[in-house]
């Protein structure tokens, strides 16, 4: 249950493009999907193949669990995959009960002692940093930018990440991408505003109706209620 390593590989650079060219035809952000798929997977693949792991154990004890969110996350792919019992999450979780138990009789406060992070949360990251390292090469080909200008594009989260690891040149490009975005979004954000006053009889249109959720995504990310 290991990160993405910085390799460049043939084989990798193929697969990073078709997953980055797939997501860029789903809608919202790319790299928001993939990292959701990649937590989906290493959920599945924890549950399926490590809940015996020492080390595993090990760094659930650490971190007390998943975060938030990714428990929540866990509990849905639980709930929602075939072939998944919840024995899994009750093998790792009677380790992180019984950590925290020993804690609290040996009279040791958790705020006093350093909690590790969510280890999905260093996965996400590393998965983050991965496929914005992939697209901020590929954006350097006219073809690559023609398929993100189709896109509904990154939210700025990745786009400040796709930023930090690409050259001058698609630098420059993906800022005017990415301020032109911008400055439809607040337009349509605007006369969404307007037509909603009660002295206007003009329609709204569906993307106008939309402009709020996509400010929500394209500032803050996206979240995925489903699986």
């Amino acid at each position: 249950m290991k990160g993405f390593r910085r390799t460049q590989s043939a084989e990798e650079s193929a697969l990073f493009s078709h997953q980055l060219s797939r997501a860029l035809g789903e809608p919202g952000c790319p790299i928001c999907r993939l990292v959701r798929e990649s937590e989906e997977r290493w959920i599945w693949t924890l549950l399926y193949e490590f809940t015996g792991d020492p080390e595993i154990h090990a760094l659930f004890a650490r971190s007390l669990g998943l975060c938030a969110p990714h428990a929540d996350l866990m509990r849905k792919v639980v709930e929602g995959r075939r072939l998944m019992t919840p024995s899994g999450v009750a093998r790792l979780y009677e380790t992180v009960v019984k950590a925290l138990e020993r804690e609290l009789q040996q009279g040791l406060l958790r705020g006093n002692a350093k909690k590790t992070e969510c280890p999905l949360c260093t996965y996400a990251k590393g998965t983050a940093e991965r496929q914005a390292y992939f697209l901020a090469r590929l954006l350097s080909t006219r073809e690559w930018q023609k398929e993100y200008e189709a896109s509904d594009g990154l939210c700025w989260p990745h786009g400040r990440l796709v930023l930090r690891q690409a050259s001058r040149g698609v630098q420059f490009w993906l800022m005017g991408d990415f301020t032109q975005r911008l400055e439809r979004l607040g337009g349509l954000l605007s006369e969404l505003q307007r037509k909603q006053r009660y002295d206007v009889p003009e329609p709204v249109t569906p993307e106008e109706a939309d402009s709020w959720r996509e400010a929500l995504w394209r500032l803050g990310g996206m979240a995925f209620e489903g699986l």
